[in-house]
């Protein structure tokens, strides 16, 4: 009877957290490492022990108890094990329902979708569902919503948070604290949805998701100008009074603008030699938001461009301030980006237009570092491997200067992860016959001679078939298309085409070449937002003549561009991510760092990829 009651209490001690704030995980994602981490883990060491010399039901209560002290420390993997041990035909309904719901969040945690999924149909949870208090419902819809989210499904997710802000009270206060967090939360997710989503309503719907959608239409539209978009959002707000998005704002949208956009900025780019076409490449896509926005009759700065060829930087740099400027962009050269790195304060904001791929311990302060790293693709390509569960990869980069870099970067980054690169081919750009290359990674010379040697001592007319090695979960494919179309069927060819090919944006210009692409059938990319059709407000419109890495040198301008006025804005810790051309854009720690959409090949076309 002790025991019962302390694991009430227990119980009734985490309702604020679970139950009556379904907002805020139960569980603490990551380990702590902290005094108060470290007991409560102690504790729930404590009460497995305890629970092994107790009856049935008694013991299937208090290993739930320990299980939700494991989450709540940060130990996710031994309240995992723990759930494992509890007979859940000896629980009650209510802690029942408590165990489900962990097992759920542990799942949603973990990226275990499918597993995840099975908690919500248990029949017994089926059967019992109906019946459920408002704080178990709300905890369900929160933890269904983060589900679809994981998935992929960011449209049910916010469905659901809609729901889910409906059953609370706004005229109390922790009702009002809840739907302040729901929202937020709905806005954030909204904020990664393409354009053309986000207009999927037409005008004269007036339900609450429709309110929520037309509002996110309305400030994407005005994307890189904070003023314009606080007019918007006041003018839907008159239009939309009865939504409660209008009586409580997200807080991305009532935060205070401060200060004042700069006026003047300068610049700087090689404006001559080999560098000319990448240059010019660029400017015209910072010109070409520049002059979408006046057109909108929205305020634009003054610009001034510096030519940084042959020039020392440092002179540039102060001849640009010393004229004015508020906001100095560029250098894009890397080399130039490394001398401004040198310095040891710089006199104004600065937003370089390229990127150093390694950790700077103390850059100058007014530094924003911008480019289109490639690491930052390599990154989102190890992190939905090691979320699917891939453990052995095949490697296959360029020899050039970013493939050599990007190369050396993902073996870091997977072995650090406990993964296996099978092997990691650099191939040059002069290669004409891929399966001549791929032949020994697979293992296919070794089948082939196999293969000889049984012809030579068995049977000379036997019949063989070559094998590859089976124990590659993934091969990730770093390159241009034209090199990548040649990779493809190779590796179709030599056995390989049923394993699964990631590979970084570098493989799509934007363009549907659909007769081309057909080769590329399956391979799933990081693919920059302006590549995807109807995700821009606006279509970005970079010559069809230049090569990738020019019109992705367009994308980068046309960013750049959109940045500017903006760069305060988002060192703020809560800030919403930026929807650019090239990803979705976060700053942090002086790096602006991209994230990208997944797109997939299917039938020689583009099309979107769940995440």
């Amino acid at each position: 009877m002790f025991y019962a009651g302390c694991i009430l209490a227990f119980i009734g001690a985490c309702a604020p957290i679970s139950t009556q704030d379904p907002v805020v995980p139960r569980i603490t994602a990551t380990v702590q490492d902290s005094v108060a981490s470290r007991s409560i883990v102690f504790q729930a060491q404590q009460t497995v022990v305890r629970a092994q010399s107790s009856e049935p039901a008694l013991k299937a209560s208090l290993l739930l108890d320990a299980a939700i002290l494991f989450a709540q420390g940060g130990d996710i993997i031994n309240s995992r094990e723990t759930v494992d041990l509890i007979d859940p035909e000896n629980l009650g309904d209510s802690f029942f329902t408590e165990y489900s719901l962990l097992g759920l969040e542990l799942d949603i945690a973990s990226y275990q979708h499918e597993e995840a999924q099975q908690w919500l149909v248990q029949p017994r949870f089926v059967a019992l569902r109906p019946s459920l208090g408002i704080n178990f419902s709300r905890r369900i819809l929160s933890l269904e919503s983060d589900l679809n989210y994981s998935m992929g499904d960011i449209e049910t997710s916010i469905s659901k948070l809609i729901q889910l802000g409906e059953l609370f009270n706004n005229r109390k206060l922790l009702g009002q604290s809840s739907i302040n967090l729901i929202h937020d939360k709905i806005w954030l997710r909204l904020n990664e949805l393409p354009f053309q989503t986000l207009q999927k309503y037409k005008p004269d719907d007036r339900n609450t998701a429709a309110g929520w959608y037309a509002l996110a239409a309305a400030v994407r539209y005005q994307q890189g100008d904070p003023r314009a978009q606080k007019s918007r959002f006041d003018t839907w707000q008159q239009r939309w009074s009865n939504h409660p998005g209008a009586g409580k704002p997200p807080s991305a949208l009532t935060a205070r603008v401060s200060g004042q956009p700069p006026k003047d900025i300068a610049l700087l780019l090689p404006l001559q030699d080999e560098y000319e076409t990448p240059s010019d490449t660029l400017l015209n896509g910072f010109m070409s938001g520049y002059y979408q926005k006046l057109a909108e009759g929205s305020a634009v700065p003054s610009v001034t461009i510096y030519d940084t060829s042959g020039v020392a930087l440092t002179d540039v740099y102060s001849n640009a301030v010393n004229s004015g400027a508020q906001l100095v962009i560029g250098p894009m050269r890397q080399s130039q980006v490394e001398e401004l790195l040198s310095l040891g304060q710089l006199d104004v904001p600065t937003m370089t237009l390229n990127r150093v791929d390694k950790n700077i311990e103390n850059p100058p302060q007014n530094l924003i570092q911008f480019g289109l790293s490639a690491l930052d693709e390599v990154d989102q390509i190890a992190d939905r491997a090691w979320l699917e569960g891939r453990t052995n990869v095949l490697l296959i980069a360029p020899d050039s200067g970013w493939g050599q870099r990007a190369r050396e970067y993902f073996v870091e980054n997977w072995t650090a992860r406990g993964g296996v690169v099978t092997d990691a081919i650099s191939y040059p750009s002069t290669v004409k016959d891929f399966t001549k290359l791929l032949k020994a990674p697979l293992e296919i010379d070794l089948s082939e001679k196999r293969g000889v040697e049984m012809r030579r001592f068995i049977n000379s007319s036997l019949s063989y078939t070559s094998r590859r090695r089976n124990d590659i979960d993934l091969v990730v494919v770093l390159g241009y298309s034209e090199k990548v179309r040649q990779i493809k069927p190779s590796l179709d060819f030599l056995y390989a085409g049923d394993i699964p090919v990631y590979a970084s944006s570098h493989i799509y210009n934007g363009t549907q070449q659909i007769e081309l692409n057909r080769d590329l059938g399956g391979i799933q990319f990081g693919a920059m937002n302006w590549t995807l059709e109807g995700h821009m407000p606006r279509p970005l419109t970079p010559d069809q003549r230049l090569p990738t890495s020019y019109r992705q040198l367009f994308a980068l301008g046309y960013d750049a561009f959109l940045l500017q006025g903006m760069l305060e804005q988002m060192d703020n810790p809560e800030a919403i991510p930026v929807f650019g051309s090239t990803g979705l854009l976060t700053l942090s720690n002086g790096v602006i760092k991209r994230q990208e959409k997944w797109a997939v090949f299917q039938n020689g076309r583009a099309v979107p990829a769940h995440p």
